[in-house]
């Protein structure tokens, strides 16, 4: 019976086969779903010219011509954003009814005569919602991915290492006098961890209810991680904030090391953690910002840089290894310092967003970039931002010269010099 059916199999296997390669040139020859059809759409060229409608509409508008404003507005939308709805209607039919909306709530406030402030809150919302529209037709793609993992790495890697070296060195502070006066500093350092991660939920609160919009928020926050970012990489550069915070926690150790004062330790433990803990949470809350939709490799870098700092940890303490601290922090400086160039443009491009800083655009002149890419390196098409970019990379050039080949480099070697001329004596 098996044989019989495999004979029967066997001879209506040509037939299956005609059946199958005709359904195929049929698949091929009837006409595209919407989906596919929506795949010729170049949604980065139909934005561009949304964009650039949006901008002339606005500028007619200023100068209270609202008809011209007005057709240029419909014309955003029914020469352009109709393509870009074909492939978007299929992905998230809800946020496409919300751009309609939008766009339709534009054009009726240009009508009406709304004041020109309304209707450029009304244009920036748009601009936001052509950014998340690229996003969500154009996925993250390979690139994205990896720099917003590699930058999560590095904030909690060079952030945890300093913390690490810190209580390392507190550690051996009391082993040679009190073994157990090491007990409160890890209390101490131990629960710096949860009050850290309770630090970015508060930020995040604080954040929302905050009573300015978010566009300025951001650029505020932004700013002050770069300026943070910028203190500590100079700083780490020349080795001068670690001795420095060093030389402070020796002197107070030895003090709560003479005393008894197992609650010094404590707070000296959760200090050195924490100080490190809460700009942790700042950048991972600008970072966030920077990688919406790309939430998942932020915690795949937070879940690589813990694994690799407890390998560390383990090796310092319990095993007494000497890690190369220099070449980790030299890498992770140079990597936070152009996360910081980032942070910066797209500092810049919420200040233009809020309408305090000017708009100078180079769109049509400037390489279009996958919008996830675009926001985590804050390269944006306005001749403002990018000139902020370029001056802090400068800055960050220069200061590296002057540190690697320059008088600061001088002043190490001498001072070396002095320091081996003293031990041969």
């Amino acid at each position: 019976m098996i044989v019989v059916g495999g004979s029967i199999l066997r001879g209506r296997l040509p037939g299956l086969l005609v059946v199958v390669l005709a359904l195929s040139v049929l698949a091929h020859l009837w006409p595209r779903p919407a989906a596919a059809q929506g795949e010729r759409v170049d949604v980065q060229k139909e934005v561009a010219a949304i964009r650039s409608l949006m901008q002339e509409s606005t500028e007619a508008y200023r100068a209270g011509d609202r008809e011209e404003a007005f057709k240029l507005a419909r014309g955003a939308y029914l020469d352009h954003f109709e393509l870009v709805e074909i492939p978007l209607r299929i992905v998230d039919p809800n946020f496409t009814l919300e751009m309609e909306y939008l766009f339709s709530h534009w054009r009726s406030r240009i009508e009406a005569g709304a004041p020109v402030s309304e209707v450029e809150g009304i244009v920036r919302d748009l601009d936001q919602g052509l950014t998340e529209v690229e996003a969500v037709l154009q996925g993250a793609g390979v690139l994205a991915p990896a720099l917003v993992t590699l930058a999560s790495f590095t904030i909690l890697f060079r952030e945890g290492l300093e913390a690490l070296l810190v209580v390392a060195a507190l550690l051996g502070y009391v082993r040679t006098q009190n073994p157990r006066l090491r007990r409160p500093i890890w209390l101490g350092a131990g629960l710096a961890i949860p009050a850290s991660v309770l630090t970015w939920f508060i930020l995040s609160f604080v954040f929302q209810i905050a009573p300015v919009g978010r566009e300025l928020l951001e650029a505020v926050v932004s700013l002050v991680a770069v300026v943070i970012l910028f203190y500590i990489s100079f700083w780490l550069l020349q080795r001068l904030e670690t001795r420095h915070w060093m030389e402070f926690l020796r002197s107070h150790v030895w003090e709560a090391v003479a005393t008894g004062n197992t609650s010094a330790l404590a707070v000296l433990g959760f200090v050195s953690v924490y100080r490190e803990g809460a700009e942790t949470a700042l950048f991972y809350q600008t970072l966030l910002w920077m990688a919406e939709r790309l939430e998942v490799w932020v915690l795949l870098g937070i879940v690589l840089a813990t694994a690799t700092l407890a390998v560390i940890g383990w090796a310092i303490l319990y095993i007494g290894t000497r890690v190369p601290v220099r070449a980790f922090l030299g890498t992770a400086v140079i990597l936070l310092m152009l996360l910081s160039v980032g942070m910066l443009g797209n500092a810049v491009r919420e200040l233009q967003e809020a309408g305090i800083v000017g708009i100078t655009s180079l769109l049509g002149s400037f390489p279009r970039l996958n919008p996830f890419v675009s926001s985590l390196l804050g390269l944006h098409p306005t001749v403002e931002t990018l000139s902020a970019q370029v001056v802090l990379l400068l800055i960050y050039v220069v200061g590296g010269i002057y540190f690697f080949a320059g008088p600061a480099r001088r002043e190490r070697v001498a001072e070396s010099g002095r320091r081996e001329a003293r031990g041969a004596q």
